[in-house]
């Protein structure tokens, strides 16, 4: 008997049979673990960039706060990371809290291998810097890079690519520019654009700017005997231990020539940090003296001391001789020694702020 041959229901169709999912997660681990071995591995065994801090710093208001405008040369890169994404040579200008010792902003000015910026002056916007590569002008908010050389309104293409070039006026609160024709221009404070000067005022500044010659160097940051207070007969000196110790112990000279012992500390190779012809660390009630750290460690240290009680309050440490020593409105000092900054405060500490610090991707701290 002939019957009918079984129907199939939509309901149930036919399913193709899936092939289960591959994850890529063991193909990815691999590769994974290469780059965190890799990058990782390159960063922990890569030693520190070389960090130089230039001279030519100053002091600054940013959000109500006094800081430090510090340029520094940062040669090298820690790992391969930082090799792929950032340049080999940097200059750059970091401002510091000396207070706190925190980093408000880090910004890179240059690439080039040899090349120094010194800040001329800082209004309430904007700080000016004499460079290599002309005149800078950095935003004092954020760091921003506002101009530089021929961006530079009023200059454009004659502008010289001079530190010596370019000075601050501060009577007028101005900056001074010199062409390459010769002509003298002003940039007023917290301003972009460069004018020119009148006659007179373009006689003065000719002789003190330069198209050619490198601007003076900043003077000696060190001395034996320096004056306790700008104009101030009464100074501050080294003299020989007594008794035949060795070393040098400080004293106070009066205006009227006489002498107070300041403590008993003797200091090999010592000499006192100075601001000019001013002893840093006074406006807090301290000098500040650079030393070997014993009579047989040539090693170099700065000591902070109090005029009060003649007691060494802290020691810092360091690679070199200072290079250049600056105090803030609030008696604060900035210190420049080689490769560390450093600020001698009011409570009676020296300490090395972090300027030039990265972390793995290369961001500046």
């Amino acid at each position: 008997m002939y019957q009918t041959p079984p129907q199939y229901s939509p309901a149930t169709p036919y399913e193709t049979p899936r092939r289960p999912r591959r994850s890529i997660l063991p193909l990815a681990l691999p590769l994974v673990l290469f780059a965190g071995l890799f990058f990782g591995g390159s960063y922990l065994l890569s030693p520190d960039p070389d960090i130089e801090v230039q001279p030519g710093f100053a002091f600054a208001e940013v959000e109500g706060r006094d800081v430090v405008l510090a340029p520094y040369a940062r040669h090298g890169v820690r790992g391969m990371f930082q090799m792929i994404t950032q340049d080999m040579f940097q200059v750059r200008l970091a401002a510091t809290d000396p207070a706190t010792g925190e980093v408000l902003w880090d910004t890179q000015l240059s690439d080039q291998l040899i090349w120094e910026a010194s800040v001329l002056a800082a209004g309430e916007r904007y700080a000016y810097l004499s460079t290599d590569s002309g005149l800078f002008v950095v935003g004092l908010a954020d760091g921003e890079l506002v101009a530089e050389g021929d961006d530079v309104e009023g200059l454009g293409g004659e502008f010289v690519a001079a530190r010596a070039a370019y000075a601050y006026d501060p009577e007028n609160r101005r900056v001074l520019a010199m062409n390459a024709t010769g002509g003298v221009l002003a940039i007023g404070l917290d301003q972009l654009v460069a004018t020119p000067v009148d006659a007179p005022t373009a006689a003065e500044w000719s002789g003190r700017l330069s198209v050619e010659r490198s601007p003076a160097a900043p003077p000696t940051a060190t001395g034996v005997e320096a004056a306790m207070n700008p104009g101030s007969t009464e100074r501050v000196a080294l003299r020989q231990a007594p008794g035949g110790t060795p070393g040098a112990v400080l004293i106070r000279v009066t205006a009227d020539g006489g002498v107070i012992p300041v403590g008993t500390t003797a200091f090999h190779g010592a000499r006192l940090v100075v601001d000019g012809v001013t002893a840093v660390g006074v406006a807090t009630g301290h000098v500040l003296v650079e030393h070997q750290r014993s009579v047989n460690d040539q090693g170099i240290a700065l000591s902070l001391v109090s005029l009060a009680t003649g007691q060494v309050t802290a020691t810092l440490p360091v690679d070199s001789r200072v290079d250049r020593a600056l105090v803030g409105p609030d008696g604060v000092t900035a210190v420049a020694v080689g490769d560390v900054f450093a600020a001698a405060r009011g409570d009676g500490r020296v300490i090395a702020l972090a300027v030039g610090l990265a972390d793995f991707f290369g961001s500046h701290q």
